[in-house]
């Protein structure tokens, strides 16, 4: 998700308006990632993964092909295997992460300064709950997924730091808290109030997170 250290990208100069709809509470502008639309709008039949989000989405239907087929690979030259192949259903957890950072209109209530990412998104609980559970016995080097990685000076991919062997997700992280307030830096907090957001939902009903506001 979001720039990762060594990754040069070029996004706009330009300062994004941030609007909101009166009726639903969903935004009408996107965060000013490198791949993200300028706004949110329907996907039509090639849009593939991130299905939460396919008719009002912030994500181009490539980038959809890209993340199906490839995880974060083409876009980052990272791969969440760092430690050894990661269980199925850690690994869809962390995807839908790459989705909604790709994909939700409403992260853009927290931009950071840089535009192009976000700050203290507030996520559910109960959600962090769940993805720690789903990934507790994989295994991780890194507690800042942003950050505590180095690259191979051949090819780049991402590697464990010197000294930091691999250990499960439960000791690096302890709990959900642990996950979401830490595995992306600041992007996220671990939320109990019903002011939160999820990283996945029904596809043919309303965005749950469209409600939900900077406190």
């Amino acid at each position: 998700m979001l720039v990762f250290k060594d990754i040069t990208v070029i996004v706009l100069a330009s300062i994004c308006c941030i609007v909101i709809s009166k009726e639903s509470g969903s935004t009408e502008s996107c965060i000013d990632g490198p791949w993200h639309k300028p706004r949110p709008s329907p996907e039509g039949k090639d849009y593939v993964e991130c299905l939460a989000w396919k008719h009002n989405t912030c994500c181009y239907a490539n980038l959809t092909r890209e993340l199906l087929e490839n995880e974060v690979l083409g876009l980052y030259n990272w791969t969440y295997d760092v430690c050894g192949n990661i269980s199925d259903q850690c690994r869809r957890y962390i995807l839908q992460e790459e989705c909604f950072y790709q994909c939700e209109p409403n992260v853009v209530k927290w931009i950071a300064p840089s535009n192009d990412t976000f700050v203290n998104v507030p996520i559910c609980a109960s959600y962090c709950d769940a993805w720690f559970d789903a990934c507790k016995n994989d295994l991780t080097c890194a507690l800042n997924w942003l950050t505590d990685y180095d690259r191979y000076p051949d090819h780049g991919l991402n590697k464990c730091a010197v000294n930091r062997p691999c250990i499960t997700f439960a000791e690096m992280f302890h709990n959900g808290t642990g996950l979401c307030n830490q595995m992306w830096g600041d992007a996220f907090r671990y939320e109990t109030s019903s002011n939160c957001m999820v990283m996945d939902f029904d596809q043919n009903g309303p965005n749950p997170n469209n409600k939900v506001q900077p406190s």
